[in-house]
């Protein structure tokens, strides 16, 4: 039987009994009261933490610092301007909040700004690492007056008046004002919201004590705003590179105010927060580049040998086309994108040719191409690979993207595995999971330059085994000389920015997000989650490739090598698509357009005779 109990009648009877001291009722002492040595000892304990701050996190928060965080909160705390570079797992974010906290209730009414690429990102600070924190000890807790962490809000506020906000990087963020601004993952911070939105934050704190008379002229004694970035390593060629080079430049010139520290994977097995086996097991079918990148916490850059550099790459497409899924299938594709007036699209397959190798990879790119006045515009709006399939299921898949896609070609190289799948393309093929036949295809007719030019064009006709097959197939067999053309037409037109390409994974889920209601990022529906976000990633894994290759010439000809550990297979597929847009389309555009232009202008002549 439950015990009956009364109510409180006064609100200060049941606080008397709480731990929390910020709630128990205390005996108020005037400061009149306080005798000169209390004060003393306050003030020298107030300094000691203040400048030991480590011992001040171990001391009263009771949280148990690794020697390498001691020495990362000796940066922060000697220094105005911070850049740390840190490997998977070395918990960066972590003693970032650890950080955070100390300066809330070290410095009252301090104001924290946390910024990333989405407000999520950032909000992670507050959600998992502040919030387990809280539960943890309970020195943190009690000096948190509120909470906030929900989907698009999270804060918090302390019992001294300190406040930490959390902001994306984004015009809207504008007006913000901050001591201390933290920005989360540096490298997908974009530079322009950076310098316009950003930076612009920091002020100074201004204590009460600053507004009596005898401190408003010390100039000397005022706070300097605090600026602290994280991130993990990128590529050299993007701008948060240029801002760790002036980092170390200053220090190097003796600038005290400017600290920076990197961290590989070493520490994570020095400190037994990961083990071999774990990193292991995470790294075994990474590519090089991103295992140099996200676990040794080494920037990847263009060698003196590289061909393509990563500022070639603009990534600024946010939708992305995608193939139907086989169990809501439709006639009519939902995620189509909508045709241009002069559009052509094209489904480009790179054939793997050894099955189950993780290093060779069947790709099916598909590509838009706009016709605008300096040639057609290449949208790269979608990429899947497949590990060495069956020539069969390629072929079928090729069809399904093809018709999904609504193209107009198909480029395939026909080298070893894809003369097969040549010859299955060109008869009709039933599809059970979708309940329909595809018609043949074969090989493009011979207007068309590059056939005209392949010697194996008659054992193509002769392969076509439908009849009245669709002629949409260009296909590539690649030699040196030709390799080394299609290399050469790629980087002509990425410099001649004709390439458009999905943004980044975190851009895309947010776009997503905002676009896409069947989209979703719940643990239980985490295959839903991979086909929308594959696209995206894909391209992420294009570039590198890309970046990747280095350059020697033979024989006069440019030849493309994978670096160790590193593919081809993505390049291999966009760059054919490139070759067949570069020489058989774009000529023909841009012949157009200058006739027209010449008659434009023969036209507006007319009126001066």
């Amino acid at each position: 039987m439950a015990t009956f109990q009364r109510p409180y009648k006064n609100q200060k009877i049941k606080d008397s009994q709480s731990d929390n001291v910020f709630i128990k009722p205390q005996n108020m002492v005037l400061a009149k009261d306080i005798d000169e040595e209390r004060r003393e000892r306050f003030v020298k304990w107030v300094t000691f933490f203040r400048r030991n701050p480590h011992k001040f996190i171990e001391d009263y928060f009771e949280i148990r610092l690794y020697p390498y965080q001691v020495m990362m909160i000796w940066a922060l705390q000697k220094s105005e301007l911070a850049y740390f570079v840190a490997a998977r797992g070395t918990a960066k974010t972590w003693i970032i909040a650890v950080w955070s906290l100390t300066l809330a209730v070290l410095y009252p009414g301090i104001r924290i700004v946390v910024c990333a690429k989405t407000i999520k990102q950032a909000g992670l600070i507050v959600s998992e690492k502040i919030g387990d924190l809280r539960e943890k000890h309970p020195n943190v807790d009690r000096e948190i007056s509120k909470f906030t962490s929900s989907k698009d809000s999270y804060g918090v506020e302390f019992q001294n008046g300190s406040k930490l906000t959390i902001v994306a990087s984004s015009d809207t963020s504008r007006g913000n004002r901050s001591n201390y601004t933290i920005i989360e993952e540096a490298r997908l911070v974009p530079q322009e919201v950076l310098d316009a939105v950003i930076l612009p934050f920091l002020v100074i704190r201004t204590p009460p004590y600053k507004t009596r008379p005898e401190y408003i002229d010390n100039k000397g004694l005022n706070e300097e705003g605090r600026l602290t970035y994280i991130t993990s390593a990128w590529y050299k060629s993007e701008p948060w590179f240029n801002t760790v080079l002036k980092c170390m430049e200053r220090i190097s010139n003796g600038d005290e105010t400017v600290a920076f520290l990197a961290f590989d994977y070493l520490t994570t097995l020095t400190h037994d927060i990961k083990t071999k086996s774990i990193i292991r097991n995470e790294t075994a079918s990474m590519d090089k580049s991103n295992i140099n990148m996200e676990y040794k916490n080494l920037p990847s850059g263009s060698s003196g040998k590289s061909y393509f550099e990563m500022s070639l790459f603009k990534r600024n497409l946010k939708q992305s086309f995608y193939p139907q899924k086989d169990d809501t299938f439709r006639k009519k594709n939902p995620y189509d994108i909508p045709r241009a007036i002069g559009e052509l699209r094209f489904v480009c397959v790179d054939v793997a040719t050894r099955a189950n190798n993780p290093n060779d990879n069947s790709i099916i790119s598909c590509i838009r191409a706009i016709p605008t006045k300096k040639g057609y515009e290449r949208h790269l709006s979608y990429m899947e690979s497949h590990e060495g399939q069956h020539v069969g299921v390629q072929a079928e898949r090729i069809k399904e993207i093809f018709v999904d896609f609504d193209a107009n070609y198909i480029v395939l190289d026909i080298q070893n595995a894809g003369i097969s799948i040549f010859d299955l393309l060109s008869e009709n093929t039933e599809s059970k999971k979708r309940g329909i036949v595809f018609p043949p295809y074969t090989v493009v007719d011979e207007s068309f330059q590059s056939v005209k030019k392949e010697s194996r064009k008659e054992l193509l006709y002769n392969h076509t085994r439908g009849v009245n097959a669709f002629p949409v197939i260009f296909p590539i067999s690649a030699s040196q000389g030709l390799n080394s053309d299609i290399a050469s037409a790629f980087k002509v037109s990425l410099q001649k920015k004709l390439w458009k390409l999905l943004s980044t994974d975190v851009e895309g889920e947010l776009y997503l997000q905002k676009n896409l209601k069947e989209f979703s990022i719940s643990d239980n529906d985490s295959d839903n989650y991979a086909f929308f976000m594959n696209p995206y990633i894909q391209t992420g894994l294009f570039i590198r490739e890309c970046v990747n290759l280095d350059m020697r010439l033979v024989g006069g000809d440019v030849k493309l090598e994978e670096k160790s550990g590193a593919y081809k297979d993505r390049y291999s597929s966009v760059s054919y698509g490139n070759w067949i847009i570069s020489a058989e389309f774009d000529k023909n555009l841009l012949t157009q357009e200058t006739d027209e232009d010449e008659l434009d202008l023969m036209t507006s002549l007319v009126q001066f005779f």
